[in-house]
């Protein structure tokens, strides 16, 4: 039959994962706007359906979607908050103790939004995301060791830019 317009197993199978996604959409939202605060809420069911997407295989259990997906909403949101703490952490060594919170973050995000666009990316993701080195690399189509030079040498330029603008 040339030309069948019959949808394959796998197509069927991310039909029907999209189907129960938007059903459990709001639920995985309010989890992650409590867990992850409302400006993360959308980010982590965005995070949650490329993670569940990719993974719809692993699924022993199939009645056992819901859960599962709640349980991926969950990682995001650890991860998200372990992303933060992990920014936060690498870059404590330039505050600036004299002036408030509020304006060391516009700094730092200014200096950020500065960096060339792939180092930016690959920054946000690693540190503001918190996602690993092999899977920027893999999302961005670069080496491990081509996306530990970019952080390496964002943070460089960045604890540079830090230190001359508040020497």
């Amino acid at each position: 039959m040339v030309g069948s317009a019959l949808p394959d197993a796998a197509e069927t199978v991310r039909s029907d994962f999209d189907e129960r996604f938007a059903v459990m959409r709001p639920r995985l939202l309010a989890i992650g706007t409590s867990l992850a605060g409302p400006d993360a809420a959308e980010d982590i069911v965005q995070d949650t359906y490329l993670r569940g997407r990719s993974k719809i295989g692993q699924l022993r259990d199939p009645s056992a979607f819901d859960a599962w997906l709640a349980r991926i909403a969950v990682n995001a949101c650890y991860n998200h908050h372990r992303g933060l703490r992990r920014f936060v952490s690498d870059f404590s060594a330039f505050e600036n103790r004299g002036s408030n919170t509020e304006a060391r973050d516009a700094g730092l995000r200014e200096l950020i939004e500065r960096l060339p666009a792939r180092d930016r990316t690959v920054v946000v993701l690693h540190y503001g995301h918190g996602y690993g080195l092999d899977e920027i690399a893999n999302f961005l189509d670069l080496t491990h060791t081509n996306v530990r030079s970019v952080v390496h040498r964002a943070r460089r330029r960045l604890a540079a830019q830090w230190e001359e603008a508040h020497a």
